[in-house]
């Protein structure tokens, strides 16, 4: 029987056709797409299996798992990694076992030194993924296996074959008595795992194999199984139930203005929120309930299980409202202000204060219901292309200047804004971030119209940059990007409301109101570290377009930039399109300014 079973395993290897074999009382093989690695779990006949190591090799697309005592079935496996050797030109395996007396809770065994740098992957990876994990590298003489199993090669053979070993020897933190599971903890240590090792695996082809990732993915899992439509609609759902930047605005921006003026800005503002309409906890558990653990596809599964730790991180902020623990969610979501971004945000007002062009500028104002004009004859511009768009734009009063919420346009009812900036705008919250919204809702995926995990930086970014194309990108704009990041520092380091905002005023010369709405957004909800991401996507997106890269596929929804690869790897697959409308910015008039960034890209050549 084995050596007919092995003769079909090798023939569907040749022919790149997927394995999924079950071998009777023994265990299963399978292949998702015929890979250069596979993950393998032996276990002795008398030992139980662990369920957890069993169900990590369903997030992986090739594994082996198998119980046994014959010594034939190790020469079985030998076999395998020798076909796939002979198809690929190298080989990984990572084998798995458990040890409850291990020093570490994950040790990482390697006896090759042409393996460290795919340990030390694994090691970094581990740290971000489970801080709280104990994991260490040991480097023996020896193949590292099972210790209740022969090792499949010697390194002699490892080398001739170019093959590479890893193993992995993990300790059940989340068992009592051997028996009892911690189920929170169960879950996220298989995650850590599963999500550390799909990103090994993705490693191992890009740095040891002359295969081009996005292109040998192509054939992954050609349609969407109903379980990744399920759980895309769970977590939109579960999105849909908060607008997260509405419950952490204030509600009484011009009252807390007037009332700090009023104070001679000696008393710090006192700010109001809307009520909050959930109950973190329950949308926690709906969220940790979710078996991402099924889905195949493991990028998709590492999609998915990014969004549900960003949404689990914004309830535990929203909890945090107000007290000082919420800067410690905004830093996890949004990020810190590296020394680099200040340095450069502190240059622009430099250069900028010291810029002695003189720039005439219309001093005619729109109010907010010119402004939403506008806005709703570039919505018909955008719905032209893409008729199912359908959206408004609303004035009212309880929203402080202007807000895209879920692809609606939300304008202060007080809102003024000068008339020869009003077309930048509309390119930023229109024809960005609405278009955005539209581009994400026509995919498949629904995800993508909310935002992937950290999309706001390239998001703003972009927005910004289209505010460039269309000529409305001003020195005053750019001095208030480069303001933010410095506010946002200095509330880091502890100034206070009142502190931020007379540094804004006597050191950097912003007139009142503008400098207190600039410490206002950073200061909400307790400290909010989002709008130092305008000037750093703005930055990152000129390097990306500088090196020669696609604009045009950043507008396919709400996307980041580290996750260009995988949305090029979904389109091809079939699981994306592209995008169903182009803004106006990106449209042949403007193409000229694009060709000039491409040529001489730099944050400081914006400044006029």
């Amino acid at each position: 029987m084995q050596e007919k079973l092995l003769k079909h395993i090798k023939s569907s290897i040749r022919n790149k056709s997927s394995i999924h074999e079950q071998i009777p009382n023994v265990g299963k093989i399978v292949f998702n797409k015929i890979v250069p690695y596979f993950f393998l779990y032996r276990i002795k006949t008398e030992t139980n299996r662990q369920n957890t190591i069993a169900d990590l090799a369903k997030s992986q697309l090739s594994s082996i798992i198998l119980k046994y005592d014959d010594i034939e079935l190790d020469h079985f496996i030998h076999q395998i990694a020798l076909i796939i050797k002979e198809e690929f030109g190298s080989c990984l395996i990572i084998e798995i076992w458990d040890d409850n007396q291990s020093d570490s809770d994950v040790s990482i065994h390697i006896a090759q030194k042409v393996a460290l740098p795919l340990a030390e992957y694994i090691n970094k990876n581990l740290a971000i993924e489970a801080k709280e994990l104990n994991v260490s590298i040991t480097k023996g003489r020896k193949t590292p296996h099972n210790p209740n199993f022969n090792a499949l090669f010697t390194l002699n053979e490892l080398q001739d074959h170019n093959i590479y070993l890893i193993g992995l020897e993990v300790k059940n933190i989340y068992l009592i008595n051997d028996s009892e599971i911690l189920p929170l903890i169960e879950r996220h240590f298989r995650e850590s795992l599963s999500k550390t090792l799909s990103r090994t695996f993705f490693e191992y082809i890009r740095l040891y194999t002359n295969i081009n990732p996005a292109k040998f993915k192509l054939n992954i899992h050609k349609e969407i199984t109903q379980n990744i439509f399920e759980i895309d609609k769970a977590l939109v759902t579960e999105s849909n139930r908060f607008d997260f930047l509405m419950l952490v605005t204030p509600t009484n921006v011009q009252e807390a203005w007037e009332s700090f003026k009023n104070s001679r800005f000696t008393k710090n503002p006192s700010f109001q929120y809307r009520p909050m309409p959930i109950d973190p906890d329950l949308v926690k558990r709906n969220l940790y309930n979710l078996p991402i653990e099924d889905i195949l596809d493991p990028n998709i599964a590492y999609l998915f299980r990014d969004k549900r730790r960003e949404l689990d991180e914004m309830m535990s902020m929203l909890d945090d409202r107000n007290t000082p623990d919420f800067v410690h969610g905004s830093l996890h979501i949004f990020g810190n202000v590296s020394d680099k971004l200040l340095h450069v945000a502190e240059a622009i007002i430099t250069v900028i204060d010291n810029n002695t062009s003189i720039i005439h500028r219309s001093e005619e104002k729109l109010n907010a219901h010119q402004f939403a004009k506008l806005a709703s004859d570039e919505i018909e511009y955008l719905r032209a292309q893409y008729p199912e768009l359908s959206t408004s734009v609303r004035v009212r009063n309880d929203v402080s200047g202007v807000m895209v919420n879920r692809g609606v346009l939300n304008i202060s009812t007080n809102y003024r804004i000068n008339k020869d900036r009003a077309e930048a705008l509309i390119q930023h919250e229109v024809g960005t971030h609405i278009a955005t919204y539209f581009n994400g809702k026509s995919q498949s995926l629904q995800l993508f119209s909310l935002g992937v995990p950290g999309y706001e930086k390239l998001q703003e970014g972009l927005a910004v940059f289209s505010e460039y194309m269309v000529d409305g990108l001003n020195n005053e704009r750019l001095k208030t990007l480069a303001a933010r990041v410095i506010a946002v520092r200095k509330m880091l380091m502890g100034n206070t409301f009142q502190d931020t905002f007379l540094m804004l005023v006597e050191q950097y010369h912003f007139n009142e109101y503008n400098a207190f709405m600039i410490t206002m957004r950073v200061y909400r909800g307790g400290g909010l570290t989002k709008d130092a991401v305008y000037l750093q996507g703005l930055i990152e997106l000129i390097d990306y377009i500088r090196e020669g890269s696609d604009i045009h596929i950043l507008t396919i929804g709400k996307i980041r930039k580290d996750y260009i690869p995988l949305i090029q790897d979904l389109i091809q697959r079939g699981y994306l399109k592209h995008p169903a409308v182009i803004p106006r910015y990106l449209s042949k008039p403007y193409a000229s300014r694009l060709q000039k960034i491409k040529q001489e890209g730099s944050i400081f050549k914006l400044i006029k």
